[in-house]
């Protein structure tokens, strides 16, 4: 079996944790690959050979045949995979060193559980839809893909937006406010929940529409199905604003014309066969527990 090790940012953060995966791997004699961000921070600290099995980036994953990506960080870390993995359709499966960790939701204290269930194959995949972005100067280039959600938000400076939005090519309604956000099921329990949205089920095939502090009280979250397309067409006196992918964002003028649909590919991931859904949402958000009686 041979796996790809994923993070980001600044790896010295967390390098005892990053060690104790690297050996816990090499002792189950299990092949590892590293993504870029590995070569410095560890290559004088466990005993392997990171420097002739580095990956640079999605070519590179493709080319050396990996089974399992391995990503080590928080939700945040997950999401950046997405860029890395694209249409390669290798799972990936999530260590948390973060906060919440509704997609990173395994910890390194269940590590030998985790290569036990890779190896002996007791898990389950999960396909997890992906929102792919049109744009007419490809604002992220061969970026422009998000797992959690899509987002235009006005700038820090500026008055409300008036983002009028179409379903198909038709007419759905103008949104007065801070922004929308588009959000797939994955990205139901991230931003577009903390905006009053419903949390989803990965396996739903749908997108929502979420306001972002909509100056209409009468405006609520929408779900729709997935195989719509979504168009928008941006207002704002500032005439700039904010378009973000899942963490990656530019600021763009009115003159944009933004399409978004369903990427013709899904991100599969890793869930280990005693995991469910609803327990990670009730774990997470601490369902069922009243604190006044603790």
């Amino acid at each position: 079996m041979k796996v790809a090790l994923f993070s980001k940012g600044n790896l010295n953060d967390h390098i005892q944790i990053y060690s104790t995966v690297i050996n816990k791997l090499i002792e189950n004699k299990i092949e590892i690959m590293f993504h870029t961000n590995f070569e410095k921070p560890l290559e004088h600290l466990v005993a392997y050979d990171i420097k002739n099995n580095i990956l640079e980036n999605h070519s590179d994953l493709i080319e050396n045949r990996v089974d399992f990506i391995i990503s080590i960080g928080g939700d945040g870390t997950f999401l950046n995979t997405l860029i890395f993995v694209k249409n390669s359709n290798i799972p990936v499966i999530g260590i948390n060193t973060g906060r919440l960790g509704f997609l990173a939701n395994n910890l390194v204290e269940d590590l030998d559980q985790i290569i036990f269930c890779l190896i002996n194959k007791q898990y389950s995949l999960e396909s997890r839809s992906v929102i792919e972005l049109k744009s007419k100067t490809s604002l992220f280039k061969e970026d422009n893909f998000a797992l959690n959600d899509f987002t235009i938000h006005k700038r820090d400076n500026s008055s409300l937006t008036a983002i009028t939005t179409f379903l198909n090519g038709d007419f759905f309604n103008k949104y007065w406010g801070d922004g929308l956000i588009v959000s797939t099921p994955t990205g139901s329990t991230a931003y577009s929940m903390s905006c009053g949205g419903p949390i989803v089920y990965p396996e739903s095939k749908n997108f929502v529409i979420t306001p972002v502090a909509p100056h209409n009280l009468n405006v609520r979250p929408v779900i729709v199905p997935d195989h719509v397309e979504l168009s928008f067409e941006i207002m704002s006196r500032d005439k700039e604003f904010i378009v973000a992918l899942d963490s990656r964002y530019k600021i763009v003028d009115q003159t944009y014309k933004l399409k978004l649909r369903k990427a013709d590919f899904n991100l599969q991931t890793v869930r280990l066969n005693e995991q469910k859904f609803s327990e990670i949402i009730r774990e997470k958000l601490s369902w069922g527990i009243d604190y006044r009686n603790v």
